[in-house]
């Protein structure tokens, strides 16, 4: 019961267009107060993505004037724009993760990228939100009471007796009795996987049946030769008539 992108991230994403002028992407982030900007298409689609760095890169500053003698005449450079378009300041392709990606491996692609931020995209790369490296965080942000019903419910699939959770800030203690010592090491793996679980501490009692006693049966007495397992043995009757005659003349 993992969370995934879509569980954390931010679907309410600023864009902009690929013709969008510099000045309209400052104006942009000033007035939604963010970092970073995707560049779109008209089908939602990722072309790319500006960030404050990207905007400062596309700044030309051009070399200082002289100064004047007469301070307040002092004439202040306006700043150039190497770039006229967001798709020429954007970069591109821009990293992007599936909605449907697990947390961990959100982390561990920013961390190989050395990026705080990632776009999220379906199949097709439409747009779907954005995740931050603090939207990652917010699995460990949970109420206790929220973590307590999850384990619950997941805990609902395995034979368990007299079970007790405890949560508090996160560490969950488990008390139970299970009739299997296969589900006493199964039970911490599955609590563990619950998001915003921190600490499993577990009191599991496994029941042993009682087996009951073999009683062995004795061997039945043999009757004429014969006993369970073996056929009892024919007589010849030629050989029994000799037999009777050779007593007759002794």
């Amino acid at each position: 019961m993992q969370w995934t992108v879509r569980d954390a991230m931010t679907a309410d994403v600023v864009t902009v267009t690929g013709d969008a002028a510099p000045a309209d992407i400052i104006t942009t982030m000033t007035t939604y107060d963010v970092s970073a900007v995707a560049v779109i298409d008209e089908y939602d689609r990722v072309l790319g993505i500006i960030t404050r760095t990207d905007v400062l890169n596309a700044v030309a500053f051009p070399p200082p004037q002289p100064r004047p003698r007469i301070p307040w005449r002092r004439i202040v450079p306006a700043p150039d724009w190497i770039t006229t378009s967001a798709r020429e300041m954007m970069r591109a392709p821009a990293l992007t993760v599936a909605a449907d990606a697990t947390l961990a491996q959100t982390g561990r692609l920013m961390r190989r990228h050395r990026v705080n931020r990632l776009l999220v995209t379906g199949p097709d790369r439409r747009l779907l939100g954005i995740v931050t490296a603090g939207d990652l965080l917010k699995v460990h942000d949970r109420r206790d009471e929220a973590i307590r019903d999850d384990v619950r419910q997941v805990l609902e699939t395995l034979p368990i007796r007299h079970l007790h959770l405890d949560v508090r800030d996160g560490a969950v203690t488990a008390t139970a009795t299970v009739s299997d010592a296969r589900h006493a090491t199964l039970l911490p793996r599955v609590v563990r996987d619950v998001p915003g679980v921190t600490l499993v501490r577990d009191d599991i009692t496994v029941d042993q049946p009682h087996e009951p006693a073999v009683v062995q049966a004795s061997p039945a007495p043999s009757i004429d030769g014969w006993w369970p397992g073996r056929h009892p043995q024919r007589r010849d009757p030629s050989a029994a008539a000799a037999a009777a005659g050779h007593s007759s003349i002794g």
